[in-house]
């Protein structure tokens, strides 16, 4: 089966747990300093604060490729030129994924932050509570929402600036939302 926005089976890392109980399907997105009509977007709203954009996964392994590159451009660029046939094509893409997967007795886990951190993965995990959404962020308000239990996040730690890392840190000590990286001595 062939997706428009969501890529399945074609992660190295997630392909491990893929199996009899769990799929994973990941949407990649271009994810810092995208130009489009002449204004730059940015679908990473902490990347130059937490210095991610600098060591990006968007370029890591099999993103290095130019296909992949192009692919992940012309997502992006649909999503800025029309939302609604961007957002269409991904609730198909996550119908189709979802009903693949329940048919088979499989838990549908879809990640919707790849390579970006736009955050819709909220709004969207409400729409489909039989799927598991997670997403890893770097933008700390979201631990202190009120997240779909279908949805899961994991704040992503970066000692770039100091007054930022700590504050993820008191964001996981008072929500109890997952730290991924956090030096044991900081939590």
């Amino acid at each position: 089966m062939t997706y428009q926005i969501l890529g399945v089976g074609n992660n190295a890392k997630t392909i491990k747990g893929d199996g009899s109980e769990y799929v994973t399907a990941i949407r990649y997105l271009k994810p810092f300093k995208t130009v489009f009509k002449g204004k730059v977007h940015n679908l990473c709203a902490m990347a130059e604060t937490a210095k991610c954009h600098e060591g990006c996964l968007f370029t890591a392994g099999r993103g290095a490729m130019g296909t992949v590159q192009r692919g992940r451009e012309r997502k992006t660029m649909l999503l800025l030129s029309d939302p609604v046939a961007f957002y269409d094509a991904l609730y198909k893409d996550i119908e189709t994924f979802q009903r693949r997967c329940l048919k088979n007795m499989i838990t549908p886990c879809i990640r919707l932050g790849g390579t970006d951190d736009k955050g819709d993965g909220i709004r969207i995990a409400k729409l489909f509570p039989l799927s598991q959404f997670y997403d890893y962020t770097k933008v700390i308000k979201r631990a202190y929402m009120d997240l779909p239990a279908n949805y899961h996040i994991t704040l992503s730690y970066s000692e770039a600036d100091m007054k930022y890392a700590d504050e993820v840190v008191m964001a996981v000590v008072k929500t109890g939302v997952h730290g991924g990286s956090i030096p044991q001595q900081a939590a």
